[in-house]
Formats: structure tokens, C-alpha cells, sequence
């Protein structure tokens, strides 16, 4: 896959080694490099690293859901096929909460953090000014274009799995936090709980919220990507309520989108490597 870009080829053209006899002087090297291998050894090795890595924390979702789904429906077979229609139902997993759900929901939190940190980074890296310069060799200029490409589409499928993960964990925690404590509102409020008797008709009870510079990947200084993906687009999902064997179909499905992106822009990558072995292969020594 990507990996191909961590072995770059070192250009070093050593000199001539002198004849023996008395001290030898010191050895000097040349380093023999182009912008395309530049670039590739600066921008775009740190992409792919950050990709890679985002590759790993997704699919640690999978064995979550799991075991979310186990600690739902009590079963596996029933969390595969946990109702008849789309519709919520009794043992849906938005109606439970239980210790091993609290758990699986937690840990699957830990996850949303490090994928959105790497997705900023690698999309910082590969909107780096000195990446969109020309490098005055057309060729070059068009297989840098490709991989960036390639690679902002990648990273667009794994924001996709990140809006999934991520709005599954929000989604069921402000389900916690909407009906915890319902059985003490009559103590609370001393009586019925049913009616709005506090606050004023007039002011709303939503206000428009600023987003933190952490979470929000359209902060000043980041541009949208460009080959952004939307949820709906993805097969089996729907606007609105998605059961949970939906949303890790889904969850699948765009792991198995970014592995074709991912080799698409590998193959690209070799070819651009495989140019900068030749330029960086040693020339051959001069007969004696």
C-alpha cells in the first residue's frame, strides 16, 4: 500500500576514493536531489504516515461496535439483525444503556480525537504552499498533482468514517444525557413534570454555538478539502435514523473505499520514487 513511500532513496554520490598510501582526505559528499524527490521525502512521507496511522485507530472501531452491540442486544445474532424494519424499536440500541455499552461507548470516544488531529495535519501538509509550486518539469508537476489527489481523496473517505464514528458516540451520549435524571424531576420541581413552566417564551432555548479551533476542521487557515464526501452518498444510509448494523456496513464500505484510494495513489507514488532512484543511483566509477 502507502508504505512504499518510507524507504526513499538516499542521494549520496560519494567521490572517488583515492589511492592508498598517506592520510586520506576528508570524504565529500554531494547530495544529488530534484524537487519532485524533495517533496515527496517532505510533504508527502508525513501525508502518508498520518494516513497509515488513521488507517490503524479506525479499524480499532470495528471490535467497539461489537462490542456495543453485544452489551445492546445481549447477543451477537440479535445485534446483526436487531429489528425487522428501519424504524426504532424496544431494543434498539438508542433505548439502552447499560455498563458494557457505557464502556464500548467510551473507549470508542478515545478514537475520535487522534483521527481528527491526523486528518487536519495531513490535509495542512498536503495544502503546504511550497507543495503547489512548480517544480519547472511539467512531468513532475503532474504526478505531485496526482498523489495530492489521490491522498485528498483518501483523507476525504476517512473524514467520512471519522462523521460516523464520531455522530454515533455524540448521538449516544446526548441520548444519556437527555433522559438522565428523569426520574428525579418530580422531586426536583415538586410536582408534575410534564409542562414548560420555567423560562421566558421569547428567548430561545438554543444558541448558536462557536466551534472550538480544535474541533472545527473549516477554521481560518484550512481550506475545505475539496473531494469532501457526503454521508448520504454512502450505501445502506438514509437521512435521519440508521440502525446500527447499517452505520457498520457503512463503516466497511468506507474502509474499503479508502484501501482502493490508498493503492491508487501507492501506485502513482512508486512510479515517482522509482524516477528518483535512477536520478540518486551512483554514477559508475571511471576506469584507472
Amino acid at each position: 500500500m502507502l508504505a512504499v513511500t518510507t524507504a526513499f532513496p538516499a542521494c549520496a554520490l560519494g567521490a572517488s576514493t583515492p589511492a592508498p598510501g598517506g592520510t586520506p582526505p576528508p570524504q565529500i559528499y554531494h547530495i544529488v536531489t530534484t524537487p519532485l524527490c524533495a517533496r515527496l521525502h517532505d510533504q508527502i512521507r508525513p501525508a502518508v504516515a498520518l494516513i497509515l496511522e488513521n488507517d490503524r485507530t479506525i479499524a480499532k472501531s470495528h471490535p467497539l461496535f461489537k462490542q456495543y452491540a453485544i452489551g445492546a442486544f445481549g447477543s451477537l445474532d440479535a445485534a446483526n439483525n436487531p429489528m425487522g424494519n428501519p424504524a426504532p424499536a424496544g431494543n434498539d440500541s438508542i433505548n439502552v444503556d447499560s455498563p458494557a455499552t457505557q464502556m464500548a461507548l467510551q473507549k470508542m470516544s478515545y478514537l475520535v480525537s487522534p483521527i481528527a488531529q491526523s486528518l487536519i495535519a495531513a490535509q495542512t501538509v498536503l495544502d503546504t504552499p511550497v507543495l503547489l509550486k512548480p517544480t519547472g518539469n511539467p512531468s513532475d508537476d503532474a504526478k505531485l498533482a496526482d498523489v495530492r489527489k489521490q491522498l485528498l481523496e483518501t483523507v476525504a473517505f476517512q473524514s467520512a468514517s471519522l462523521d460516523l464514528i464520531n455522530g454515533f458516540v455524540a448521538t449516544q451520549q446526548m441520548g444519556q444525557l437527555q433522559h438522565a435524571g428523569e426520574t428525579l424531576i418530580e422531586d426536583v420541581t415538586g410536582g408534575n413534570s410534564g409542562g414548560n413552566s420555567g423560562g421566558s417564551a421569547a428567548t430561545p432555548m438554543l444558541q448558536p454555538a462557536t466551534p472550538s479551533p480544535l474541533q472545527d476542521p473549516n477554521t481560518p487557515g484550512l481550506k475545505p478539502n475539496p473531494y469532501a464526501l457526503d454521508l448520504v452518498a454512502v450505501p445502506g444510509l438514509a437521512v435521519g435514523y440508521n440502525p446500527l448494523n447499517r452505520l457498520v456496513g457503512a463503516l466497511q464500505w468506507l474502509q474499503t473505499q479508502t484501501t482502493g484510494k490508498e493503492n491508487a495513489a501507492a501506485s502513482t507514488l512508486s512510479s515517482a520514487i522509482a524516477d528518483c532512484n535512477r536520478i540518486a543511483a551512483p554514477a559508475s566509477s571511471p576506469s584507472p
